[in-house]
């Protein structure tokens, strides 16, 4: 009586776990059918994709040398290396937090982009007028007033060859 029970209890998972992949075996054949007849909106949205991961790429990049002082490999994440403007003062970038208001867009021919991302920019700013107390801490490597501040970069982005580069960077005031 007991291997009744074993064998009644096999039989009913066997027969329960035939009954519920019908379903999705029919499910998943009619989507392998779906999906190749739709290729072309696939490879699109794949190669958008690359195309936005290639953008943050890049502007992780603009962060990691503005961060170092490394302007000359700057230079050469832009179309033109010698429009780099960066803002007298700013010595680092913080990206913050993703947030609602940020985005990458992607112009409709997928040659030029724009995005706006939320950070913390540190500024320093050299004391003034030159004095004999002044002139000491800049001796100890003072002198300077260094503080963060909200803003957003606003970026303008050109496809050149299959590369992305930056045309035009702007830092603006972060509205809290």
């Amino acid at each position: 009586m007991h291997n009744k029970a074993v064998s009644t209890r096999r039989l009913f998972f066997w027969q329960a776990g035939a009954a519920l992949s019908a379903p999705l075996a029919a499910a998943s054949a009619s989507a392998s059918t779906e999906l190749g007849g739709d290729n072309e909106t696939l490879k699109a949205r794949l190669e958008m994709l690359e195309d936005l991961n290639a953008i943050q790429a890049l502007q992780q990049a603009y962060a990691k040398h503005l961060n170092a002082g490394a302007h000359e490999q700057i230079g050469e994440l832009f179309v033109d290396a010698s429009s780099v403007e960066i803002e007298t003062g700013i010595r680092g970038l913080i990206a913050d937090a993703f947030k609602a208001d940020d985005f990458i867009e992607l112009g409709g021919d997928r040659m030029s982009a724009t995005s706006v991302t939320h950070c913390t920019v540190e500024i320093e700013t050299e004391i003034g007028p030159s004095c004999t107390l002044v002139e000491m801490a800049r001796l100890q490597g003072e002198g300077s007033l260094k503080h963060l501040q909200r803003r957003m970069l606003e970026n303008t982005y050109i496809k050149q060859g299959g590369v992305w580069k930056i045309e035009r960077t702007k830092f603006r005031l972060a509205e809290i």
